[in-house]
């Protein structure tokens, strides 16, 4: 395993767990301890973890609301994001026009998008990379002022973009969703495109994995009612399972994705 790699699958163990130690990353990785403890320096110099006696933890953003740069978002909670875009692409249907958000959610969604007639807006420049290889699929992409750590474009070219567009159905993620006052973003240039991006759309579909359930971040833009339907990783902590019954207490419809590899037949549970 080159040495990149082995940076960002340590980084999202790091970011999964909270803390890591170097004598387990020595092990699954098949590295020396002093190797392993030269990526976690690389790590922390990039301030993206902090070093510890013995291994590394998470850095939390200041306040808890500066944006993450996509490297390290991409990283974390892989799996559970993989199982929306599981379920999630079941819902694109061949001919339709569908959005996608720069979130690393939705860019699991992209790599499961087949080769057929289809139109995808999106402001992601990791997106339209994903989607290059697929020639029946059209890529609108709305330009703007690229943002080259969220992998994405902004601004007021990007908003009247989307304003020229008629979206059937938009796929979403956030950076929070607070149980009373809705959908939040870590600023308000990405809140200001993400509400246009609903704007555009006639349904919307919110893809987010449980660890963003009940929280808030800096700026909100939107009740979580502006989405059709909500689709969440199946729980597996008494938490994720409180929240998501809390939304549906509220009226929001809650799809839930096996996080596991799907069986024959299998899909997504509704309520």
């Amino acid at each position: 395993m080159i040495a990149l790699q082995r940076h960002r699958n340590i980084l999202g163990r790091v970011l999964d767990e909270g803390s890591v130690r170097v004598t387990d990353l020595a092990r699954q990785f098949e590295v020396t301890e002093e190797t392993i403890r030269r990526d976690l320096r690389l790590l922390a110099e990039q301030g993206v973890v902090a070093r510890t006696h013995g291994g590394a933890v998470a850095v939390e953003p200041e306040g808890g609301h500066r944006d993450l740069p996509y490297v390290q978002r991409e990283t974390a909670h892989t799996t559970q994001k993989d199982a929306i875009a599981r379920a999630a692409v079941r819902l694109i249907e061949p001919g339709s026009v569908v959005a996608l958000d720069p979130s690393t959610t939705c860019c699991q969604l992209a790599r499961r998008i087949p080769d057929v007639e289809l139109t995808v807006v999106t402001n992601s420049l990791a997106v339209c990379s994903i989607l290059a290889d697929r020639p029946r699929v059209e890529v609108i992409c709305t330009g703007g002022t690229l943002d080259a750590e969220a992998m994405a474009f902004f601004g007021l070219h990007t908003r009247r973009a989307l304003e020229g567009l008629h979206v059937e159905r938009l796929f979403f993620s956030c950076r929070g969703l607070d149980f009373e006052r809705g959908l939040s973003e870590a600023n308000d240039r990405h809140a200001a495109v993400k509400l246009a991006m609903i704007e555009s759309a006639h349904r919307c579909t919110l893809l987010a994995d449980t660890s963003k359930l009940g929280l808030a971040s800096t700026v909100f833009y939107a009740p979580a009612g502006v989405a059709e339907h909500l689709i969440v990783n199946e729980p597996y902590d008494q938490p994720g399972r409180q929240a998501i019954n809390r939304l549906r207490k509220r009226g929001l419809t809650v799809d839930e994705a096996d996080a596991l590899p799907e069986p024959q037949g299998k899909r997504q549970r509704s309520a």
